[in-house]
């Protein structure tokens, strides 16, 4: 009775050459392995500043399923980064979980707030004001102004001060020598060189709306958003309407040249975000530091990337070990078909970039066949814990028989 078990993967084994064995067992190992290291190594990424993102592949599909695929992206056009009002929005709802997940202390949110918003006024010490300045006179009141009751210098936040409206300042005491006029000059100098810098959302709006200069007056940035929408669009139609190789290679340089604006337009944006939270960090305490990185909320493209590599991994892991054997390699099958769908090599579709070129059967649709094939047969039983659960529930079976026959 203790080797039913074994007697039934024998029995399976007889029904194949010891030559296909071998090789289908090696198949699946081959497949779990490729899998699991796959799934181990984006685990990996997710540590790093750079964690890996089915985000870029679900931009890029193509098929009969685009839309799907790409919707689960959540941006696929990445035009959320191209408004600063959504941009701003997104920092102000990330900042308020920064604060809650940190447990941020005054200080440490006033200078986050200051990162993000900027202050509404940057000073320098300054015990008096020296003969001969005067910012009406220079036109420069709106943007500067003397607190004598605090003995600071103050920059107005929103205004900033740029550098013509400096040199008209010094201009007006450029023969003038003195201790109070050294002490002017050194906290104008630093007045200004802190009110310079411009705060993220004045960052985000300069880029995407004007000349950073000037702090957000418009210089013609907007007519390049527009014309990227009309690019979208445009590539859209000609999408609809392409069914001649001509037209789809004419698709590809579209393509190819609408992504490339997005990234000029989207890309220092993102790269602002990424520097924000870099610079956030460094406000922490090592404690703080010790409460993990801030999650991104869930999102459909967030439980896309769970599931891929919880689904590479432990699939992976299954396969090698051959237990549940035949419900992984349907399940592995299934997961890796839907790659297969989001660029399928079919006629009508434009063709996938690389160096690879299929013609509705690519890797990715051999490797599904391959697992199916896997899922009709025992091969966890050969090689594998399926065998051993299968001699424990025919064990337990047998005991149970005995215990009614008793």
């Amino acid at each position: 009775m203790n080797n039913l078990g074994s007697a039934f993967s024998v029995a399976d084994v007889r029904k194949y050459s010891g030559a296909a064995v071998i090789f289908l067992v090696v198949l699946r190992l081959g497949i779990g392995w490729q899998l699991l290291y796959e799934g181990l190594w984006k685990i990996n990424t997710q540590s790093t500043p750079n964690p890996w993102s089915a985000e870029g592949y679900l931009k890029n599909a193509q098929g009969p399923m685009r839309d799907v695929f790409r919707t689960m992206a959540g941006d696929p056009d990445d035009k959320s980064w191209l408004d600063p009002d959504t941009v701003s929005g997104r920092w102000d709802a990330w900042k308020q979980r920064f604060i809650r997940h940190y447990d941020l202390n005054e200080s440490q949110q006033g200078a986050l707030t200051r990162l993000i918003d900027g202050s509404s006024e940057y000073a320098a010490q300054l015990d008096k004001l020296p003969d001969g300045v005067d910012f009406k006179a220079a036109g420069q009141d709106k943007v500067i102004r003397f607190d004598a009751a605090r003995k600071l210098l103050l920059i107005d936040g929103k205004r900033h001060m740029v550098p013509a409206e400096k040199a008209a300042l010094e201009a007006q005491i450029e023969d003038r020598t003195g201790p109070e006029y050294d002490a002017y000059r050194a906290a104008l100098n630093a007045a200004y060189a802190r009110s310079s810098r411009l705060s993220y959302k004045e960052r985000v709006r300069a880029h995407l709306m004007g000349n950073p200069d000037n702090a957000g007056l418009i210089d013609g940035r907007i007519s390049q958003i527009q014309l990227y929408n009309n690019m979208l669009n445009r590539y859209e139609e000609k999408l609809a309407a392409a069914d001649l190789p001509y037209q789809f290679e004419h698709l590809d340089r579209t393509w190819s040249d609408t992504r490339q604006k997005a990234s000029e337009l989207a890309g220092p944006v993102i790269a602002m975000d990424r520097e924000l939270q870099d610079e956030a960090v460094n406000l922490l305490s090592v404690d703080q530091l010790k409460r993990g990185p801030l999650q991104d909320p869930l999102s459909v493209l967030k439980v896309v990337d769970l599931m891929t590599i919880a689904g590479l991994a432990g699939l992976g892991l299954l396969l090698i070990s051959g237990l549940f054997t035949r419900f992984a390699a349907f399940s592995a099958a299934m997961m890796i078909f839907g790659f297969y769908l989001a660029m399928p090599p079919l006629p009508g579709v434009p063709e996938t970039p690389g160096p690879e070129h299929s013609f509705i059967v690519n890797k990715n649709l051999i490797e599904v066949l391959a697992l199916l094939a896997l899922a009709c047969i025992p091969s966890g039983m050969w090689f594998g814990l399926d065998s051993l659960l299968a001699t424990f529930r025919v064990k337990r079976a047998l005991l149970k028989g005995t215990r009614r026959t008793a």
